[in-house]
């Protein structure tokens, strides 16, 4: 299963807001929430014109991720009858130059010039990496055609002399890319063999293990505890007969927890035992978070001491 929402995205977001603005890691996190909030507007703008396009049975997949021998992120595929588009999204902005001597993009940006790897490369090899995969579970392979898109309206991209600059698109391109592959590829197979093979991509797929605070060395004890107010958004709510009370606006909550619950799942990698939710929400006793924990329906893993609780939504990921 893919997760709607990157929980890169989500677990960045999660960080932002509960480290405090003068810890040392917290500029450099919040400029890759940043980008990925970025990243997340570009894909939105995509899918838009995917959705113009006018074909008969599309089926798409973004973020596929699958575990085969070393592994492979595909951005985005469509999936129709008669043949199939791997996408690679780039959300550059400021100009963009097509070296074909070196296969690079180089972007100038406030002066500076800054190379990155080929596009075109990376998609061509995904392709080559998902065929396999096929090959190797006997499903069948149809014309298959790799692009890159620059899906942010603002990059400037400059192909006058790389020679493959049919495959380069933007964003608002990609209707009439698609309608004239359509018209040339006949179906194949059939709509229910189609979405079987999506079905079956879709149950292959695993997430990147990604431990966030790890990552960037953070320590517990920097994160900032509580259960904020969803009125003003300030921290920390008081728990007062089974309700939650704000202390500066005084607005009153009964399920403010799940939010709270939800970004320390985020945090922990889904492994929340009942000390960790009793410091999260505010100091509970160990009946009180273990209640709470059950009626959000976390799932209890173990029974000894080391026993822990997993979000629903989440377990399918992480």
């Amino acid at each position: 299963m893919i997760p709607d929402t990157s929980l890169k995205l989500l677990k960045h977001k999660v960080l932002v807001e509960r480290l405090p603005e003068h810890h040392p890691q917290y500029s450099h996190i919040y400029q890759k929430w940043r980008q990925f909030e970025s990243g997340q507007a570009g894909e939105a703008n995509l899918e838009y014109y995917l959705q113009q396009a006018n074909l008969d049975s599309p089926q798409f997949l973004n973020g596929l991720r699958i575990e085969h021998k070393s592994a492979f992120q595909i951005d985005w595929i469509l999936f129709d009858l008669g043949y199939r588009v791997i996408l690679e999204i780039k959300n550059y902005t400021a100009p963009i130059y097509f070296d074909p001597h070196s296969r690079q993009l180089i972007r100038t940006k406030a002066g500076e010039k800054e190379g990155f790897p080929d596009p075109l490369l990376q998609v061509d090899l995904q392709h080559a990496q998902l065929r396999r995969f096929l090959d190797e579970h006997n499903i069948e392979q149809l014309p298959t055609f790799t692009i890159a898109v620059f899906v942010n309206r603002k990059a400037i991209l400059h192909l006058q002399d790389y020679p493959e600059r049919r495959r380069i698109l933007t964003a608002q391109a990609i209707p009439s890319f698609l309608e004239k592959i359509a018209r040339k590829h006949p179906a194949k197979i059939s709509s229910a063999q189609n979405q079987e093979i999506v079905s079956f991509l879709r149950d292959h797929h695993q997430e990147a293990h990604f431990p966030i605070l790890e990552r960037f060395g953070i320590e517990w004890r920097d994160i900032i505890k509580g259960v904020p107010c969803p009125r003003c958004g300030r921290f920390a709510m008081n728990r007062i007969r089974l309700r939650w009370q704000c202390p500066h606006c005084d607005e009153r909550s009964t399920d403010a927890h799940l939010h709270t619950l939800f970004e320390l799942a985020l945090l922990s990698e889904n492994r929340i035992t009942k000390r960790m939710a009793r410091e999260f929400l505010g100091e509970l006793s160990p009946d009180a978070a273990r209640k709470i924990m059950q009626r959000a329906g976390f799932v209890k893993v173990g029974t000894s001491k080391g026993a822990y609780y997993r979000h629903p939504d989440l377990a399918p990921f992480i």
